[in-house]
């Protein structure tokens, strides 16, 4: 039975947290920001006096992957995810500093060699603004991960916070139906493709929660989280988010060498074959299938991206040894290799991709569930081409998420139980009754 006491049987802590927000009314009073941080200073205290400082660190980090998919929420590059994760390591740290982190090698030499090609070509740039842009790409790739990693997610709690990010997808999509009118869904996005991307992206994660997921929720979660998915994708126009999630429906049978599967796929397939065969002519619709075959304003679309990568390789070629430094208000490819080749040269464009190619070297390790957890990079590498996105939350936590996938395939020790560290509390087990215990293998 859950309980508000604090784990000491004792009133003390509700009786300060009382006594502090008396003693804080006066700043309150003064201004609404002084206000909701006093109160959510009291609900963290009192989380952490319920849950313990493991326990406030699981609900807070779950709450972040849950707001991930939400980029519109947010002050300039600060997101409401970003708090609810940095204060969710903060709770732990001291766990942390005791804590060693294992990195793949691939990973640790692409990382090295990226930041520090990235840094000389930003001072070589001598511009403010590449510095800015330089860091956010940093810490989406190499800090953001490493630190999902060194959280060391494991068991219910891995589960947990992907079926949060899926929820957090589904919500989005459905926030934006009812304005979608003449023009695509947005969701809680700041643009429709983001939309889509975070959709394909939750598809990422359903070969992994239908192994993970007990048989009582498998169904019902990994159906939901396809269903809001495809929704999102369809309804957010984002042509490159329906062909790579197609690309990854037709893949995960043939990684997972699963007849069923691929008779499945293969009869959606023919379906789908039929249903476009019927909308061979465009329309006027501004869904992701309609503007695949050419309805809608994908004429505009397709130059704009033409524009944009031609340009964005002119940068590159006549700067190919160390870019002009990453700076997005100069030149968007809608191309991420061309884009980074423009930023740091050829040279970091290889360190780049060796990056990316150290978070999927676990995928054909199928006897390990855990190598289901590098799908999210997949989804990165397949759609770089025809995406921009290269400082987005929902793609540092969910590579973070594959490094752990790698990881756990290598045998590190830190992801082979189903307990996150000292979070197998009473009070927190209410909360993380979904996942079978298969997770062991």
């Amino acid at each position: 039975m859950l309980s508000l006491a604090p784990r000491n049987g004792s009133v003390m802590v509700p009786t300060l947290v009382f006594l502090a927000l008396v003693a804080a009314l006066p700043l309150a009073m003064l201004s609404l920001v002084f206000a909701l941080l006093i109160i959510a200073a009291a609900m963290l205290v009192i989380l952490v006096a319920w849950l313990g400082l493991e326990g406030a660190s699981t609900v807070l980090m779950v709450f972040a992957f849950a707001l991930a998919p939400a980029d519109k929420l947010g002050v300039s590059f600060l997101g409401v995810s970003d708090v609810f994760f940095f204060v969710a390591m903060g709770l732990v740290l001291p766990r942390l500093l005791r804590t060693a982190v294992s990195l793949p090698g691939l990973f640790l030499v692409g990382s090295l060699f990226f930041i520090a090609i990235g840094l000389v070509s930003s001072v070589a740039a001598q511009n403010p603004a590449v510095y800015y842009y330089t860091s956010r790409v940093i810490f989406t790739f190499v800090v953001l991960p490493v630190l999902v990693l060194w959280w060391a997610p494991r068991g219910k709690v891995l589960v947990w916070l992907l079926v949060a990010f899926a929820a957090g997808t589904i919500l989005s999509v459905l926030y934006g139906i009812p304005t979608i009118g003449a023009y695509r869904n947005l969701g809680l996005t700041q643009h429709p493709n983001v939309l889509g991307y975070t959709a394909t992206l939750t598809v990422s994660l359903v070969p992994f929660l239908f192994l993970a997921l007990s048989p009582r929720w498998r169904l019902w979660i990994c159906g939901a989280a396809l269903g809001g998915a495809g929704i999102g994708i369809l309804t957010s126009g984002s042509r490159a988010a329906l062909v790579v999630a197609i690309f990854l429906i037709v893949m995960v049978p043939a990684v997972e060498r699963s007849i069923p599967l691929a008779l499945a796929v293969a009869i959606a397939g023919v379906v789908a074959v039929g249903a476009i065969g019927q909308r061979a002519s465009p329309t006027e619709g501004q869904d992701a299938l309609s503007r695949l075959l050419g309805a809608g304003d994908v004429t505009g679309s397709d130059q704009a991206r033409t524009e944009g990568v031609e340009r964005t390789w002119a940068v590159a070629i006549n700067h190919p040894w160390l870019g002009t430094g990453f700076n997005f208000s100069d030149f968007i490819g809608h191309n991420v290799y061309v884009q980074v080749a423009a930023a740091v040269g050829f040279i970091g464009l290889g360190a780049f991709i060796l990056l990316l190619l150290s978070m999927v070297t676990s995928i054909f390790a199928t006897g390990n569930i855990h190598s289901r957890l590098v799908y999210p990079a997949i989804v990165f590498i397949v759609a770089g081409p025809v995406s921009p996105q290269l400082t987005d939350r929902y793609i540092g936590l969910l590579l973070g998420i594959a490094l752990i996938g790698v990881m756990a395939v290598k045998g590190d020790r830190q992801f082979g139980d189903t307990q996150h560290p000292k979070a197998g509390t009473r009070r927190l087990s209410h909360f993380t009754g979904l996942a079978d215990v298969r997770l062991r293998s």
